[in-house]
């Protein structure tokens, strides 16, 4: 019998393994651009610094489950985090792009197993009675660990000038936490089972081609032949992965857990709260870097009120879990998130940045509030033996919606800019406002000394940047407005996340 004392310490050290995990989230996308001008490479090659992690995340958490069951967890959850932390040391001194994106690939290997199996350790370390606040705690890191990454990365990449700290910073983290697992997790109880090899393979095509769709659908084109394809092999792969798995004995994801009402809504609610929180994390430090001129580290700072809203909130959702149940909490932090992302489709570049950061606080007190009885429920609705496969499918999904949230606002802002553009064009050539601003710009030179000529070329010259920067505002409006969608969408299965009094059992 595990001690009081024992179970906060445990918790601690997964929270400290979760934090490095999810940090590794956000603080590499501020060094891509640094990393693209080291290597002497382009964009598209870059980007799987990224992609490739993301790819081989969507092939190893589905399998966490059997190695958790069959080799114990705390035994993997070691080293899963061992992985990572020689996969993070290695990243630091790669010597080329190629290297780099292949030592990404292994320590992405860590990252995939290191959140479902934290998940499943405190889910197993405490009582019903314990997991929502127990959970609620958890939630900081989760939440603390993303915001923070353009803060940290900014900062080494800005002010230190070296992408290579934002792995180096991994490997402290790394050792500590192994140790301190070892030194405290006991190891629970494994099961003798054979490895679904037929479903591995398919989940691993199918889960794997449908990350790499969905991470370079806005650069290649949502309709283009190679993203079609893409699609079109997951979604053979999957199907075949979905109809095999119900005929196995011991199938990698039972589907048993999908039958249980309050998990399917809390795995819904967990997307679309990924698609909001990376909305913010990926579509704010954008526009104030591209538009405003912001610094990295400037930048990254602004996030914090985020952090600080939820860090409030979190506890209050573990205290509410118990006594009013999940529906309340989730449903009203989507809404006071909705109520937070609505400034931003009108942000503008002259907008005060104290109003900026009391809107992120208002987004973080909303997503504090709804994030983690969801998730908390999940957990609690499911049998003991299904714990560590429904936290796996739990964790491809917040990877999944992550991954959609930004693809998605990345497409929205590309194609609509230029959309926006366009129309500021066809409205200069009906002779309206556009070039009314024009002529005041060439004025405006003209007074300063420059003959006529000049200063039509200056005016044409400032006037086109200014209009792009227009086109570009309004594509952000469009796409902070698809992210206050997904709060609206997100409200609809928070309604289900109900629990009945004699608890719920899946169906045999």
């Amino acid at each position: 019998m595990l001690t009081q004392r024992k179970k906060w310490l445990i918790l601690v050290v997964v929270s400290l393994g979760l934090f490095m995990d999810l940090l590794d989230m956000t603080i590499v996308n501020v060094a891509i651009p640094k990393i693209m001008i080291d290597f002497g490479t382009n964009m598209n090659l870059t980007q799987y610094v990224l992609t490739a992690y993301m790819v081989t995340i969507g092939i190893f958490e589905p399998v966490t489950a059997y190695f958790a069951d069959t080799f114990g967890m705390k035994k993997i959850f070691i080293i899963s985090l061992l992985i990572f932390t020689i996969g993070s040391a290695s990243c630091a001194m790669a010597w080329s792009i190629h290297s780099l994106v292949g030592f990404r690939i292994f320590q992405a290997i860590g990252g995939g197993i290191i959140m479902p199996l934290a998940l499943s350790i405190v889910n197993k370390t405490f009582s019903k009675e314990e997991l929502p606040l127990a959970m609620g705690l958890m939630g900081i890191p989760l939440i603390l660990a993303p915001a923070l990454g353009p803060t940290i990365g900014g900062y080494f990449v800005g002010i230190q000038d070296s992408w290579r700290f934002i792995f180096w910073v991994n490997v402290p983290i790394g050792i500590l936490t192994s140790y301190l697992s070892y030194s405290i997790i006991e190891e629970f109880e494994k099961t003798q089972k054979k490895l679904d090899v037929v479903g591995f393979i398919l989940s691993s095509i199918g889960f794997a081609t449908l990350f790499l769709a969905i991470s370079n659908g806005a650069e290649d084109g949502w309709t283009s032949i190679e993203i079609v394809s893409l699609f079109v092999t997951s979604a053979i792969m999957l199907l075949l992965f979905f109809t095999i798995e119900q005929t196995v004995k011991e199938p990698l994801i039972d589907f048993r857990i999908f039958r249980i009402r309050a998990y399917s809504a809390a795995i819904f609610v967990t997307f679309f709260l990924m698609i909001i929180l990376f909305g913010t994390l990926y579509l704010l430090p954008l526009f104030m870097q591209q538009l405003r001129n912001l610094g990295a580290f400037p930048t990254g700072l602004i996030l914090i009120p985020e952090f600080a809203g939820a860090l409030l909130t979190i506890p209050l959702s573990a205290l509410l879990l118990p006594r009013i149940g999940a529906v309340i909490p989730t449903v009203t932090g989507m809404v006071i998130m909705i109520f937070g992302t609505y400034p931003f489709t009108h942000l503008q570049v002259i907008t005060d940045l104290h109003s900026v950061e009391l809107y992120l606080f208002v987004i973080g007190s909303g997503l504090g509030l709804a994030i983690m009885p969801s998730i908390t429920l999940a957990f609690s609705v499911l049998p003991e033996d299904l714990v560590n496969q429904g936290s796996a499918v739990l964790n491809l999904i917040r990877q999944l919606g992550s991954a959609f949230g930004v693809s998605i606002l990345t497409s929205v802002v590309d194609q609509r800019a230029p959309y926006y553009m366009q129309r500021i064009v066809d409205q200069g050539s009906t002779g309206s406002n556009t070039l009314l601003s024009i002529y005041r710009y060439q004025n405006y030179f003209q007074s300063f000394g420059y003959n006529l000529t000049q200063a039509k070329q200056l005016a044409v010259t400032y006037a086109l940047s200014f209009f792009q920067q227009q086109a570009s505002i309004q594509a952000f409006h469009d796409a902070f407005g698809v992210s206050m969608i997904a709060a609206i969408l997100g409200v609809i299965p928070a309604i289900f996340l109900f629990q009945k009094k004699s608890g719920a059992e899946p169906t045999k």
